[in-house]
C-alpha cells in the first residue's frame, strides 16, 4: 500500500506541479553561485568539500535512475567515475567505485553533526516540482546513510539525506501535496549479516541485502522458491522500501538555524586602509529582495541582475596611501633597485641601468623579440605626478572599471573575469567596443600612463636598435643619431593608442593568456601600481607538447625547452618536404607523428620567466613570437593593484561596427623620464 503511494508510476510525470513557494536563494549561473555561497564553491562537479568536511552538494541532470527526491529526503549516487559511452554518447559508470576523500568528508560531516546544503539544478529529473532558475538552493540536510550497491554490474556508492529542520514546509513541495508524510512509517528492517557481522538496513522492497562491499554476501538477496541460491536483484525491478525512505533520523541540532545566505558585508568603521578591497568585499551577495546570487561586477559595489529588481549596495572606499604599500623588506632608495626576478637557464638575461630603472632584458631562444622588466627606484615612484600620485588618484575617481563577461564557456550561465577592466582609446578585442572610452576628459592617470609607456617603449627600442648598429658598423655618432631619429619618427606613426586598465582586489588575478590578437602592434607595455604582483611566462601547451588536445601534431618549428625538441626538429624537416609534395600524406602525418614520437597532450611547461612587479615597475614585451609561442599570467599579494597596459591597435584592423565614434589623437603630454635626477 505504501509502495503504491510512493511509486504510482515507474517514470516521472511529463508535467510537474508548481511548488508551494519559491527558493530563498537561487542563481542563474554557476560562477555567481560559487562566488556567493560559502557552502558551495565547486565550479565543476556536484560536491564541495573543504577541510575534511562536506559542505554542499548539487544534483542536476547527471542523475542515476535510482536517485530520489521529495520534500524531506534526497537519495543520490556519489559522484565521479563517469565516462562517455562511445556508442550512445551517454555518460556511464566505467569501473567499481570505492570510498574516496569526498565520501570520507561526508562521513566526517555525519560524525560531527555538520549539516550540508543541497542545491537542485534546473535539469534535475527528480525534482518533485517545477523550478524557475538554473540553480535553486533547497535547504540544510543531515547526511544519514552512506552505502555501496551495484548498478550494471559496477559497485557504486550512494547517499541518503534528510532535511535538517522539517518543522516548516519545504518550498519545493508540489502544490498537489505529497502522499506519505516523513517519519510516519515504522523503522526499516535492520539485520546483521551472518558472514561479515555488520548491520545493514533494508533499502529495497525486494528484500534485505548486505551492503558491505567486501563481504561474500554483498548485494545478494536470500534464496527464494524461485531462486534457491543467494542472487543479485533484478536492477530494473528495484523499488525503495518506504520505511527506509520515510524514516526520521534525530540529530541533537535538528532545530539549530544555519544561514543560507552569506557575505552580507559592511565596513567596520575603523578606517582600515583597503578594507573594502579584501576578499570578502568582492565576493557575491544574495539579493535581500529576490534571493538571487550576484557576483560583484561593479568597482563601486553590487547590483542585482534579476530583471526588475532594483537592489544595489555600495561601499565607500577606505583610502590606501602610497606610503602604506611600501615593502618593508625591500626598501626603495635613490639608487638602482635590486631584482627579485627568476628565469630558466635557457633564457638569456641582459641587465642594464638607465634613467633610474634597473632593466632586466630576457630573450628566449627561437623567438625574435624580448621581454624587459624596468624596475623603478624611489626617484621614479615619488616623482611629481608619478606612480605614487597615480595610485592615489585612481582610488579617488571612477574610471569605469567593471568585471567583464567572458562569453560562452564551460559553465552554465555567464562567466566573468576575476579582475575589473576598462578600455580607453582605440577599441581592443579584450573589451567590447561599446566599453571603450575616449582619452578626451579621461582621468590623468590614464592619459599619463599612455605618455609614460610611450617614452619607456620608445627609449628601450631605440637602445635596442642602436646597440645592434654599434655591433654592425664602425661609423661614429652621426649614424647612431640618424638611427635614433628614424626610430622616433617610426614610433610617432604607431605610438600607443590604447590603454587597458585593470584593477585587482585581494586574491584576484588574470590567468594565462596571450596578447596576440589580430591588428596589434608588436610592442606591449604595462605599468604596475599598488600592491606587488607576480607575472609568469611559459610556453603554450600546444607548442610545448607538440600537439593539440585533439591529437594533431603542431607543425610550427619547435622551440628549445619543448618536449622532444631534437626529435621534432627532425620531424620538421620531413614535414616540410611532404607538405610541398603530397598534401594528403602531410595531413595524415599530422595525426601519426605524435604517436611515433611518444608525444602526449596535457603537459604544462615550467614558467620560463617569473617577474616580481613592484609599484611603479614597467614590463615591455616586444615581438610577435612572444605572444605566438608564450602565454603569461599575473596575480598579486596585496589588497589593491592596478595594471595599465598600452598597445598600438591598427584602426584598419577593426570592423566598421567596432570603430570608435571619436578620434584617438596623438600623445600630447610627451613624458620624458630621462629628465629625472640621475640615480645615486
Amino acid at each position: 500500500m505504501y509502495a503504491a503511494k510512493l511509486f504510482p508510476a515507474r517514470s516521472l510525470p511529463v508535467t510537474k506541479a508548481d511548488s508551494i513557494s519559491q527558493p530563498r536563494v537561487w542563481a542563474d549561473g554557476r560562477q555567481e553561485l560559487c562566488e556567493t555561497l560559502h557552502y558551495f564553491r565547486a565550479y565543476h562537479g556536484g560536491s564541495y568539500t573543504t577541510g575534511g568536511f562536506a559542505r554542499g552538494f548539487m544534483f542536476d541532470k547527471s542523475a542515476h535512475k535510482r536517485d530520489y527526491m521529495d520534500s524531506a529526503v534526497v537519495i543520490a549516487r556519489a559522484g565521479g567515475g563517469l565516462v562517455k559511452d562511445k556508442d550512445t554518447g551517454e555518460r556511464v559508470i566505467s569501473s567499481d567505485r570505492t570510498e574516496d576523500t569526498k565520501v570520507t568528508s561526508l562521513r566526517n560531516s555525519m560524525q560531527y553533526f555538520n549539516p550540508v546544503v543541497i542545491i537542485a539544478g534546473a535539469d534535475n529529473p527528480n525534482m518533485p516540482s517545477k523550478t524557475c532558475h538554473a540553480y535553486s538552493v533547497l535547504d540544510y540536510f543531515k547526511p544519514t546513510h552512506i552505502w555501496t550497491e551495484k548498478s550494471k554490474g559496477m559497485k557504486i556508492m550512494r547517499y541518503r539525506f534528510e532535511r535538517l529542520d522539517s518543522t516548516n514546509p519545504s518550498w519545493w513541495t508540489p502544490n498537489d501535496g505529497e502522499q506519505v508524510e516523513h517519519g510516519s512509517l515504522d523503522p526499516p528492517l535492520l539485520h546483521t549479516c551472518i558472514e561479515c557481522k555488520h548491520d545493514s538496513q533494508q533499502i529495497y522492497l525486494q528484500g534485505w541485502m548486505c551492503l558491505q562491499p567486501g563481504c561474500p554476501n554483498f548485494w545478494l538477496l536470500a534464496p527464494t522458491a524461485e531462486n534457491p541460491l543467494p542472487h543479485e536483484p533484478v536492477e530494473a525491478e528495484l523499488e525503495y522500501d518506504p520505511c527506509f525512505l520515510k524514516q526520521r533520523t534525530t540529530w541533537p541540532n535538528d532545530h539549530h538555524e544555519y544561514s543560507l545566505t552569506s557575505n552580507n558585508v559592511g565596513l567596520s568603521g575603523l578606517s582600515i586602509a583597503g578594507e573594502d578591497c579584501s576578499l570578502a568585499y568582492w565576493l557575491g551577495m544574495v539579493c535581500p529582495k529576490c534571493g538571487r546570487c550576484n557576483s560583484r561586477l561593479g568597482w563601486v559595489g553590487w547590483e542585482c541582475g534579476s530583471q526588475g529588481c532594483t537592489w544595489t549596495k555600495e561601499l565607500p572606499h577606505t583610502f590606501i596611501a602610497a606610503q602604506a604599500i611600501r615593502e618593508p623588506y625591500f626598501p626603495l632608495s635613490g639608487g638602482y633597485t635590486m631584482s627579485r626576478d627568476t628565469h630558466l637557464p635557457l633564457v638569456k638575461l641582459d641587465v642594464s641601468f638607465k634613467d633610474n630603472y634597473r632593466i632586466n632584458r630576457y630573450t628566449i631562444p627561437g623567438i625574435n623579440g624580448f621581454v624587459a622588466h624596468l624596475i623603478a627606484n624611489k626617484t621614479v615612484v615619488e616623482e611629481e605626478g608619478g606612480p605614487d600620485q597615480m595610485f592615489e588618484e585612481l582610488q579617488q575617481v571612477d574610471i569605469g572599471l567593471r568585471r567583464r563577461g567572458l562569453g560562452n564557456g564551460m559553465l552554465k550561465g555567464e562567466s566573468y573575469t576575476r579582475h575589473f577592466t576598462v578600455n580607453y582609446g582605440m577599441p581592443y578585442k579584450f573589451i567590447a567596443a561599446t566599453s571603450s572610452a575616449t582619452f578626451d576628459g579621461a582621468a590623468r592617470p590614464v592619459t599619463h600612463t599612455r605618455s609614460r609607456l610611450n617614452w619607456a617603449a620608445k627609449s628601450l627600442l631605440t637602445d635596442e636598435a642602436t646597440r645592434e648598429l654599434k655591433n654592425d658598423t664602425d661609423d661614429g655618432g652621426e649614424a647612431l643619431e640618424k638611427a635614433r631619429q628614424k626610430i622616433e619618427e617610426a614610433w610617432r606613426l604607431k605610438e600607443f593608442n590604447e590603454v587597458l586598465a585593470l584593477g585587482y582586489f585581494e586574491q584576484q588575478r588574470i590567468n594565462y593568456h596571450d596578447d596576440g590578437e589580430f591588428g596589434l602592434g608588436p610592442t606591449i607595455a604595462t605599468l604596475s601600481l599598488g600592491a606587488p604582483g607576480t607575472m609568469r611566462l611559459r610556453m603554450k601547451a600546444r607548442h610545448y607538447n607538440g600537439m593539440s588536445n585533439a591529437g594533431v601534431y603542431d607543425d610550427t618549428p619547435p622551440l628549445p625547452g619543448c618536449v622532444a625538441y631534437e626529435a621534432r626538429l627532425e620531424a620538421q624537416k620531413h614535414l616540410a618536404h611532404i607538405k610541398a609534395t603530397n598534401s594528403s600524406v602531410y595531413r595524415a602525418s599530422l595525426k601519426t607523428i605524435p604517436k611515433q614520437l611518444g608525444l602526449k597532450s596535457g603537459g604544462t611547461a615550467r614558467d620560463a620567466i617569473t617577474l616580481t612587479l613592484a609599484h611603479g615597475d614597467i614590463v615591455i614585451m616586444h615581438g610577435e613570437g612572444i605572444q605566438k609561442y608564450y602565454e603569461h599570467s599575473v596575480d598579486h599579494a596585496g589588497k589593491l593593484r592596478f595594471a595599465l597596459t598600452c598597445r598600438y591597435i591598427d584602426p584598419d584592423s577593426l570592423k566598421e561596427t567596432d570603430k570608435p565614434d571619436y578620434e584617438v589623437g596623438p600623445d600630447e603630454e610627451c613624458y620624458d623620464g630621462s629628465k629625472l635626477p640621475a640615480a645615486a
